[in-house]
């Protein structure tokens, strides 16, 4: 099992996700960018190996424009020796990854300019894959797309605009439930007509309505539409965030929700994306919840975690949560830290609280900061705008690289 987030991490400054419009593009400034953000997708992958986290989604920005008619760049081969760096080091640490094209790629729509631009935007997602080397288990998520009013000709389009791809866009397709228009069972409807691989959306599966079937019943049969070459089966995990509407993710997941799911079944050959707010937080939060279970964990990691933890506890509990966390620390429990840190997620913030946890990371970086910026801080505080307290402690401590930014402090 393999678990991992999508696109961007919170706690390093790492990112490929810079773009370039129509209006401003030209050669050097798309070739710039390409470097930079292929650059930093290598450093976020060494980030997350070091994490244990060896499951990442890719975004489509890495190459900005990639499938628009205007870039004529051919960063292929003007980044062979950084593609291949990255190639490598994913083939090396067993790191699987995956992409996933916008809700504008829509192979089964009426359109037949839109059809053709959706095609393009999947040999582009396709040729960025094939230019890291890596095998077909590397996959593209797509959703079947809309209905148009006429949801059984939709799926026909769909299935002919599928069956027409080439092979090399095919191997790599995988299709995805969604919330409003194709559930799970009409996605294994279309794979008794074109044969491609499911991914199963919890969350999505929920929200459309029809949970006729367990997720032990459901999950075999969505394992069988995956061949070998197609690696192991992957799923997106999620839950619903309850003061948002329906169907927007959680802001962390919950651990004992998390492994409530994978209890449902055999997961030791099934790789899970999680698609939630706090991203690789919540990856190393279920992977050292995992080997906690499996007595395989770290006591290292579990002082960091507890360390990461202590400014959010402060802010939304005050000071008996640090107490609380003072009584969890000889446990050496994971479960128990974590559920812990989960029943405070929704809490509302407590003005005294919040001042308390914002004076302590001040005081914990006053020693790095110049008379001016100290004045700064001072003054907002005295406006009583702190939470322009807050948002000016996570710029000095990106300016000066500073260990505040090793917490959760500023991700909640």
């Amino acid at each position: 099992m393999k678990i991992g987030y999508a696109c961007t991490p919170l706690m390093v400054p790492y990112k490929t996700t810079r773009k370039l419009t129509l209006s401003n593009y030209s050669e050097e400034k798309v070739s710039l960018l390409i470097k930079e953000n292929l650059e930093d997708l290598y450093s976020i992958l060494y980030y997350n190996n070091s994490k244990n986290i060896n499951f990442f989604r890719i975004s489509s920005d890495v190459i900005p424009l990639g499938s628009h008619p205007i870039n004529n760049y051919n960063w292929w081969d003007n980044n062979k020796n950084l593609l291949d760096k990255i190639g490598s080091y994913i083939k090396t640490n067993n790191i699987r990854v995956s992409m996933h094209p916008g809700q504008y790629t829509l192979l089964n729509s009426p359109k037949k300019e839109v059809v053709e631009k959706s095609i393009c935007d999947l040999k582009f997602h396709c040729k960025f894959l094939d230019s890291l080397n890596l095998p077909s288990s590397h996959k593209i998520v797509l959703h079947v797309g809309g209905v148009y009013g006429n949801k059984k000709s939709a799926i026909e389009r769909f299935i002919t605009e599928y069956n027409n791809l080439d092979n090399n866009i095919k191997k790599r397709l995988i299709i995805e439930n969604d919330e409003r228009f194709f559930s799970i069972y009409d996605l294994l409807e279309i794979y008794t007509k074109c044969k491609v691989p499911i991914v199963f959306d919890n969350l999505h599966y929920e929200c459309y309505g029809d949970t006729s079937m367990s997720i032990s019943e459901l999950l075999p049969l969505i394992q069988r539409t995956w061949k070998k070459d197609d690696g192991d089966m992957k799923v997106h995990y999620s839950i619903q965030d309850i003061t948002k509407k329906s169907g927007a993710h959680s802001p962390t997941i919950f651990i004992d929700n998390f492994l409530a799911y994978i209890n449902n079944y055999d997961f030791s050959n099934i790789d899970i994306m999680l698609e939630v707010k706090d991203k690789e937080v919540s990856a190393i939060k279920a992977i050292n919840s995992i080997n906690y279970l499996n007595n395989n964990f770290s006591y290292i990691d579990y002082l960091n975690e507890i360390q990461a933890y202590q400014l959010f506890v402060l802010e939304k509990y005050d000071y008996s949560g640090i107490s609380k966390l003072k009584d969890i620390k000889p446990q050496n429990n994971f479960l128990k830290l974590y559920t812990f840190i989960d029943s405070l997620i929704y809490e509302e913030y407590n003005e005294v609280s919040f001042r308390r946890a914002l004076n302590q990371g001040f005081e914990s970086i006053r020693k790095d900061l110049n008379s001016k910026e100290i004045n700064h801080y001072n003054k907002n505080y005295k406006d009583q705008s702190y939470s322009k307290c807050k948002e000016y402690l996570k710029k000095l401590s990106d300016k000066y690289n500073l260990p505040l930014n090793n917490t959760y402090y500023f991700i909640y």
